[in-house]
């Protein structure tokens, strides 16, 4: 049989934010010792970043930021054309 530990932590507004939505008071230290555990694996830690996930995100952040200059772009010009015809 293991016995648990307490630990003391200092958390941010948003984090404990977080931990109050997924856990009650009683499981609160099985939330965090699970994500813990999840983070030290292989496939959950940082040395297992999906690099092509990433690189759809990238290429998805890219279009929508396309999309939206040409807006900006068509907006600039109807407000353009809209003063030049006040004068």
């Amino acid at each position: 049989m293991t016995t648990d530990s307490k630990a003391y932590l200092t958390l941010t507004p948003a984090a404990m934010q977080v931990l109050e939505r997924q856990a009650s008071p009683r499981k609160r230290g099985e939330f965090v010792s699970k994500l813990l555990i999840e983070y030290g694996t292989v496939e959950g830690g940082v040395d297992a970043v999906d690099i092509e996930g990433m690189k759809l995100m990238i290429m998805g952040l890219a279009g929508a930021n396309k999309t939206l200059e040409g807006r900006v772009m068509k907006l600039e010009r109807q407000l353009a054309a809209m003063m030049a015809g006040q004068r």
